[in-house]
């Protein structure tokens, strides 16, 4: 029959569990891979809701140094970037930046801004018409101006619709939070551009001012809009809830309010509309811009937490997993160590016992010579260092040997009561002859 080493009877007994405890780390080390990829993939959306705000003001300043180009004001107002060629390639700079990483991150990310790309096209027809527009730059330009500026703002809108999707995608609390902010405070910048445009055009170009239902509740829908939007900025929560403390455009929002107010009350501007427009023009880097880069910010360094969590995690469960079945071979390898290595020094000493040692010790026994006491030779016992079954097979062992070795003695002492008993029986028999002799 083929032998089987104990060894590898236990490796096989021990291998239902190991390979169970291999399946169940590979299965957590599997989840927590499948979680750093949610948290990274929810990390992209929230990080590239960010993007568009940088296409936004770049469309922004192309937009609105075609308006007033077009009307042949561009002397009169001071503008933050001047010039088509300038505006235009700020904007195709911020495109080509935003799709690049849009494309990087792919997935949810390019799913949630294909509709804004989509929009984005239709930017190249809007240059070709002013491009193609010869008329001499003044105010009897505005409805044209007017017309370029609605379709820069579809433009502008619906990157803002997609930017306001992303929140919706988002688990995280915070995150969730940190993008709406940002698209909020993004939004505010267009509505307060709309809102201003909107009245002043409404208040200049109109025979009678605001007067009709038709422009007070167009202008009306904006302010409720912004409005709303200031509420929901106000009432940010968390980590947030500081950075709108500190970097929310209070001043400019109520004078907003108010100006716009008043001029629908009075049906006009006043006398001071370079005053309207820039009180609500915020500089580049200030008003909602400056709270929608500290929200971003804060966003950021909370996306890179997330992440560096996961991945540390994701580690974790990988080191443990692998700990585990390290430990798990080492025991295995230490109790099999913990049984065969007692064995086969009980195997090498049981060998020794029946070759060498017990065989010479039985042979001194049965060769001591007649008239001689029997002296039994010591023998080492067989000795494992274990208490377990193995030490009970050493003893009988050892009982084995000790029986034998009284065996042998009780021969020896057998063989010589023999001859002592042959030595006394040829005696008398020598005494008998002698006296049959005398006798006769």
């Amino acid at each position: 029959m083929r032998r089987i080493p104990i060894r590898a009877k236990l490796a096989a007994s021990l291998s239902v569990p190991l390979v169970g405890l291999l399946v169940f780390s590979a299965m957590e080390v599997r989840q927590t891979v499948a979680d750093a990829n949610e948290v990274r993939s929810e990390t992209d959306l929230a990080t590239a809701a960010t993007g568009p705000s940088g296409i936004i003001q770049m469309i922004q300043d192309e937009r609105n140094w075609a308006s007033i180009e077009l009307t042949g004001l561009e002397d009169q107002y001071e503008i933050a970037v001047a010039g088509y060629d300038e505006t235009r390639s700020a904007t195709d700079r911020a495109i080509q930046a935003f799709r690049e990483e849009v494309e990087s991150k792919g997935g949810s990310v390019r799913e949630a801004f294909q509709p804004a790309f989509e929009g984005l096209e239709s930017l190249e027809q809007i240059r070709r018409d002013i491009d193609a527009f010869d008329r001499p730059r003044s105010l009897d330009n505005m409805p044209f101006s007017t017309q370029l500026y609605d379709r820069y703002s579809e433009v502008v809108q619906s990157l803002i619709d997609a930017n306001s999707r992303i929140p919706l995608q988002v688990r995280d609390a915070t995150l969730r939070q940190g993008t709406e902010l940002a698209s909020v405070a993004t939004e505010q910048v267009e509505l307060m551009a709309s809102i201003s445009r909107q009245t002043t055009v409404a208040a200049m170009l109109s025979e009678g001012g605001i007067d009709t239902s038709e422009e007070i509740s167009g202008i009306a829908m904006l302010l409720s809009a912004f409005r709303s939007n200031n509420q929901q900025i106000l009432d940010a929560s968390g980590p947030y809830a500081d950075i709108v403390e500190e970097t929310y455009p209070r001043d400019i929002a109520e004078e907003l309010d108010q100006r716009t107010q008043d001029a629908i009350v009075r049906g006009d501007l006043g006398d001071d509309i370079d005053a309207y427009l820039e009180g609500t023009t915020p500089e580049p880097n200030g008003g909602y811009w400056r709270l929608r880069n500290a929200v971003v910010d804060e966003l950021v360094s909370r996306a890179d937490t997330l992440n560096d969590r996961a991945v540390a995690r994701q580690r974790l469960f990988a080191i443990l997993a692998l700990g585990a079945l390290v430990l798990a071979a080492l025991i295995t390898w230490l109790v099999a160590q913990s049984i065969t290595r007692p064995l086969r020094s009980l195997t090498r000493q049981a060998k020794e016992m029946a070759e060498r040692r017990l065989p010479e010790a039985v042979l001194d026994i049965l060769e001591t010579p007649l008239g001689q006491d029997v002296e039994v030779p010591h023998v080492p016992r067989i000795a494992v260092k274990t208490r377990d079954e193995v030490a009970d097979v050493t003893e009988a062992l050892n009982t084995v040997q000790e029986s034998a070795l009284d065996l042998a003695v009780e021969q020896a002492v057998l063989r010589r009561n023999i001859a002592d008993s042959f030595v006394n029986l040829g005696r008398r028999n020598q005494n008998l002859l002698g006296r049959q002799l005398d006798f006769i």
